[in-house]
């Protein structure tokens, strides 16, 4: 019993439930970052309405009153930036759905996907069936976010054939598991994308799978997909197919094949998606001067002046450095509440560490050169995607404003693998897993007197 307990999968277990149950009740309502966008458009789609609605040109939507109140007694909050009372939650807690009482909201609806918010949209369909308390379906909402996290990461710790204490710990990085138990598409991605990350060191490395067959490309293949739904700009992220051996496969064009046949799913999926995202422009306060025409005149400055915005990217990104480094690790409330500095430095030391950990029962994970060469380009690639769908939705003339931390998180993992080695480097002891396992506690710690803070 003992000995399973501390198996890397079951501790992760612990410690994410017990962190994310944490972070889910200290977390005032509506601060974590666009948290009330996505509740909203789950609403919407459990009326069926799949886009926004628009109400004298300003977009948004039919909301119960009650959801309308609180998230106008928490926006106050937010705009005067000041901290919340700790009794102002058991205030709100008080209103009723009265789901027949509406009034309309103006907010900047997300173009996620039904399939961004899954399970939780039915969830929350199924609540408002009850008529749950709104503040209480929050709640409910946030702890399916944290499950769904959970499921996958414990997952992909338990399949993946080597790096289990890399995953251990990039799993519970601060900005991970907070986003995780708030309501948001996070933790379905971030814990998609570690999911998918390990099925694909279980193919290439795991010696059980010698004759790689449909089933298990087309899990693989589904699971990427799923991954551009949610965030397009990770497509490039395809090239790690390329860390399974071809000798895998029953022949070099069947290995091709599959390649070929995910990425054009992917690809066409994301073309739909894109299409119908800028066929509908978004008309609110905060967006009705980034209309199709500007985003097209945008594209083209982009295609036809390269050099001059990659200078802008890569200026923006010094500007940023700071910001970035310390968000991709930890982020709290909408106003980017960083732990510091010297927390975060612990952080990315503890994950470069973690690579030159070896239980007795992983395999070595043999990638070359020109593998992590191809996935350092793919991982730039993404960055410069991001940054792009960023400036084309937030277009700024000095430099690019909006780009988050969090949407890099994911690629961290990636590029971890530039630090893959021989079986001569391996550390087999077991002070390194008692040494991650403080680290992570000690990140989470501070996560959590940071959240406090916002409290009056």
């Amino acid at each position: 019993m003992k000995k399973s307990l501390f198996k890397t999968e079951n501790l992760f277990f612990i410690i994410c439930l017990l962190w994310g149950t944490i972070f889910l009740f200290i977390n005032p309502p509506f601060q974590s970052p666009d948290e009330p966008e996505h509740l909203f458009k789950m609403w919407g789609y459990t009326q069926g309405t799949l886009r926004h609605q628009i109400k004298d040109g300003i977009s948004g939507l039919q909301l119960p009153e009650s959801f309308v109140q609180i998230y106008n007694f928490y926006d106050y909050y937010r705009r005067v930036n000041t901290k919340i009372p700790f009794k102002a939650t058991i205030q709100v807690n008080k209103f009723s759905l009265e789901k027949n009482k509406t009034a309309f909201l103006n907010f900047n609806p997300s173009s996620y996907t039904p399939l961004s918010y899954f399970p939780s949209f039915i969830v929350l369909w199924l609540l408002k069936l009850l008529n749950i308390k709104p503040l209480l379906m929050l709640y409910i909402l946030r702890f399916c976010s944290l499950l769904v996290y959970l499921a996958l990461c414990y997952t992909a710790i338990k399949i993946t054939p080597c790096f289990k204490w890399s995953f251990w710990l990039f799993s519970l990085l601060p900005v991970n598991i907070y986003q995780a138990a708030s309501v948001s598409v996070d933790g379905l991605t971030f814990g998609l994308m570690i999911l998918f990350f390990a099925y694909t060191l279980k193919l290439a490395f795991d010696e059980n799978v010698k004759d790689i067959n449909l089933k298990q490309i087309l899990l693989w293949g589904i699971m990427f997909v799923y991954i551009c739904i949610l965030k397009f700009a990770y497509f490039p992220l395809i090239v790690v197919y390329f860390l399974i051996p071809e000798k895998k496969f029953s022949a070099k064009n069947i290995y091709l094949k599959y390649f070929l046949s995910t990425a054009a799913a992917a690809f066409i999926l994301m073309a739909l998606f894109l299409t119908s995202v800028m066929s509908t422009p978004v008309m609110n306060e905060h967006t009705k001067i980034f209309l199709i025409n500007d985003k097209t005149d945008l594209i083209k400055q982009i295609i036809t002046s390269p050099v001059e915005y990659l200078k802008k990217v890569i200026e923006s990104t010094y500007i940023l450095r700071g910001f970035l480094y310390r968000n991709i690790i930890s982020s709290v409330s909408v106003f980017f509440k960083l732990i510091p500095v010297y927390a975060v430095n612990i952080a990315y030391i503890a994950l470069i560490l973690s690579m030159f950990h070896k239980t007795m029962e992983e395999r070595i994970c043999k990638i070359n050169f020109k593998q992590k060469t191809a996935i350092i380009a793919a991982i730039l690639i993404s960055y410069l995607i991001i940054v792009t769908s960023v400036y084309l939705i937030y277009k700024s003339d000095s430099y690019i404003v909006g780009i988050q931390g969090r949407y890099l998180t994911p690629l961290l993992l990636f590029g971890l693998l530039v630090f893959a080695h021989q079986e001569k480097l391996y550390l087999k002891n077991k002070i390194a897993p008692v040494v991650l396992f403080l680290v992570s506690q000690f990140l989470l710690f501070h996560t959590f007197i940071t959240i406090i803070a916002g409290y009056e």
